[in-house]
């Protein structure tokens, strides 16, 4: 379990040390400092030191900062993790995984790696199931390794590879997959930012919407346009948090005179949906709407 909201992931070049430290301002949950996609392979030894100072500079943003590295099978992921100040990081975004192995493999080389001393606690593992096998295995690769706190879904690669569009008919089942797996392990669910039509704010609206009916807890994002509409689709509202503290504290109720289903408000509720309450309850502790610390 994360100890991290992930409402909102924006997504930032680890080329652009102006761009991250801009990033560090707004309102995202977490900025994930890029050193795959969004760099050309000319600039990746540059962008290391570039995100290594960042990670410096945005250490008192109260953001949770991750890294997107490259896949150790690109012949650039080893260099990325020997060269990041892990210390400095809460997360690592792992891209394109495809299996449990690949997962521990990567486990052992960034082991190796001396960027880890001087940490406080174990770093957080996002992983990231950009393809028709990776999503087959989902499973297996959630199961692989306590560090792993987040699945994300990539849809962009995905549908590359399927020779599909991005469209919710098509992202119907391997949304689902992700969003069962996370489930199974009790971790969270991220979405792939939409990217469509990234400053506008119904269609991304729509598609945050889409993905919190799915189980995501998140969505990664792309445009400091999508952040604060992201962020509210992914926070309980004043009405979800009451009827959250309801049921939890019906139920309780109800369990210390020996009964184990009630009727709140004309709704039968038993176990099945006191556990999304008291998960959408410790998110509103979280996030400070309500009080008391998260479990």
């Amino acid at each position: 379990m994360s100890t991290f909201a992930r409402r909102s992931m924006l997504m930032t070049p680890g080329n652009r040390l102006e761009r991250m430290l801009k990033a560090a301002s707004l309102g995202a949950d977490a900025l994930v400092f890029d050193l795959e996609d969004s760099v050309p392979p000319e600039q990746k030894p540059a962008a290391r030191s570039t995100v290594a100072r960042a990670l410096q500079q945005a250490a008192d943003a109260g953001k949770e900062l991750c890294v997107r590295v490259n896949s150790l099978g690109s012949g650039h992921g080893l260099a990325d993790l020997q060269a990041i100040p892990w210390h400095l990081a809460d997360s690592i975004m792992i891209p394109k995984v495809e299996s449990a192995e690949e997962l521990l493999r990567f486990e052992h080389a960034l082991g190796e790696c001396n960027g880890l001393e001087g940490r406080n606690g174990p770093i957080e593992f996002v992983v990231m199931l950009e393809t028709p096998r990776g999503i087959f295995n989902a499973l297996a690769i959630t199961d692989a390794t306590e560090r792993t706190t987040a699945l994300f879904f990539g849809s962009g690669d995905y549908t590359s590879a399927m020779n599909a569009r991005p469209l919710p008919d098509v992202l119907q089942y391997p949304r689902s997959v992700v969003c069962a797996a996370a489930g199974a392990r009790g971790i969270q669910a991220i979405d792939a930012a939409y990217f469509l039509k990234v400053k506008d704010a119904d269609a991304t609206r729509e598609d945050a919407v889409q993905a919190r009916q799915f189980g995501f807890a998140g969505k990664v994002v792309f445009h400091p346009a999508q952040i604060d509409v992201v962020n509210e689709v992914f926070t309980p509202t004043a009405d979800e948090i009451r009827e959250a503290s309801l049921i939890v504290d019906a139920y309780e109720a109800a369990r210390a005179k020996g009964l184990g289903t009630l009727v709140v408000e004309g709704h039968f509720v038993a176990i099945d949906l006191v556990l999304p309450a008291r998960r959408r309850l410790e998110l509103a502790r979280r996030l400070n709407l309500i009080p008391g610390n998260p479990v």
